[in-house]
């Protein structure tokens, strides 16, 4: 396991009801979040898959992110 996906469960685990992980794109907007609840699974090095307790699944590939931070929940920016 690398160093970000250590760093990104550390995350996962200190988090609570009011907060979530951002996943943020070039564009500066989150391109998708992880929750405390939610299961992450590294395939690869460059990929997290975000599955939610109701059974979506989300891919994420980690080269389009350029900022992973813990938000908030209301908050946007």
């Amino acid at each position: 396991m690398t160093d970000m996906q250590e760093t990104i469960l550390e995350m996962q685990r200190n988090l609570d009801d009011k907060h979530f992980i951002a996943f943020i794109s070039a564009n500066e907007n989150p391109q998708s979040v992880a929750l405390k609840s939610d299961e992450l699974k590294f395939p690869d090095n460059k990929t997290v898959v975000i599955r939610k307790k109701g059974g979506r699944t989300k891919i994420i590939n980690l080269n389009l992110i350029i900022e992973i931070c813990i938000r908030r929940l209301g908050q946007y920016a």
